[in-house]
């Protein structure tokens, strides 16, 4: 994860203290991508950068490679089980190749612990990632096991498609359009980091961040439309997502406000402890739905295939030539700050 305002309090942040600079994640993967291409190196695969996978061509499909890494000073929320621990990871894992249409096909793991940490909390770390590969249809194909002085995993998935979705894309006239319902885990992320006031119901809430699921199938089916030229999932928060989005499009995307779907758990939530809900669906982060673009002539179709899954899909606003991100609501357009989690800032 990458995304939400509410975590400042249990993540670290780590400054160069020699210059007396804060490094962030995204100066430290341009300084990277930049020594890389120095090298001559990082151009057999598309996209060639600034994507959260990246694909092989091999014969008519590709081979689509993603990776992610947790810790437990960082990512283990309160009261998480190492059940939960485990799921988390396959499942930002599974997120990232559901955005590029492609299934998965095996994962391996690097698994570094501590040695306070017993045997059932390991065999518990990997049940959770054994249940995700069984729900999600991968296989598990090793891994390593270290020591370090906190639980850290890292994992590495492989998928397959005929056709990779990019976050570089987005063409003008296209729509803008977002699977499921957001806020929830802002309202989640809120209440356990916070201890903000809960609701009657809170079983999605928690779901949300404790045992959140990919949107796999729609993905897959989002692959093979023509019409859809863009994806990305939600793991880093909706602004910072449109703003990655408009980036390496190199185009302006216009959000209706009023369009931004909701959960009503959040808009209780969020009246219950005067906070504003359109932030908590902005900002939050963790939220593993699809945000895509797509030509207005195949909504219909995306539409009908969303409710045979039986996956709600909501438009929410459009793209134009220029450049940004911006809200529209009942005072015209306005610039939609970008905010979400980045690692190691502030």
């Amino acid at each position: 994860m990458q995304g939400n305002t509410f975590q400042v309090d249990f993540r670290r942040n780590i400054g160069d203290v020699r210059k007396g600079k804060m490094l962030d994640e995204l100066k430290i993967i341009n300084e990277i991508w930049n020594l890389i291409r120095e090298k001559g190196l990082g151009y057999s695969v598309v996209p060639s950068s600034f994507d959260d996978a990246c694909a092989l061509p091999i014969g008519d499909s590709f081979l689509v490679f993603t990776n992610d890494g947790i810790s437990e000073s960082t990512d283990r929320l309160p009261n998480m089980t190492w059940y939960e621990f485990g799921w988390r990871l396959a499942i930002s894992c599974v997120s990232d190749l559901a955005a590029k249409g492609a299934r998965p096909l095996g994962f391996l793991v690097s698994l570094n612990v501590t040695r306070r940490l017993d045997m059932k909390s390991i065999l518990e770390i990997y049940k959770g990632i054994a249940d995700c590969a069984k729900e999600y249809g991968f296989d598990i194909w090793g891994g390593d096991i270290g020591e370090s002085k906190e639980v850290v995993i890292d994992g590495f998935m492989v998928g397959v498609t005929k056709r990779p979705l990019w976050r570089n894309g987005v063409r003008p006239g296209d729509l803008i359009a977002i699977s499921g319902e957001l806020g929830l885990t802002g309202a989640a992320f809120h209440y356990i980091l916070q201890g903000g006031t809960g609701i009657s119901d809170m079983r999605r809430i928690y779901e949300a961040a404790y045992r959140p699921k990919a949107r796999l199938k729609l993905g897959m089916l989002l692959s093979e439309l023509d019409g859809v030229h863009s994806a990305i999932d939600l793991s880093d928060g909706l602004s910072r997502s449109l703003h990655e989005m408009a980036r390496a499009s190199n185009v302006k995307l216009i959000v209706r406000e009023r369009s931004i779907p909701i959960a009503k758990e959040a808009l209780e939530y969020a009246k219950a402890n005067s906070l504003d809900p359109l932030s908590l669906a902005l900002h939050a982060g963790e939220e593993y739905e699809l945000l895509f673009t797509l030509e207005p002539s195949c909504w219909k179709q995306v539409r009908d295939l969303c409710n045979k899954i039986g996956v709600r899909v909501t438009v929410i606003g459009y793209v134009e030539k220029g450049y940004g991100v911006y809200l529209e609501g009942k005072e015209g357009l306005r610039p939609l700050e970008e905010k979400g989690w980045i690692h190691l800032r502030e």
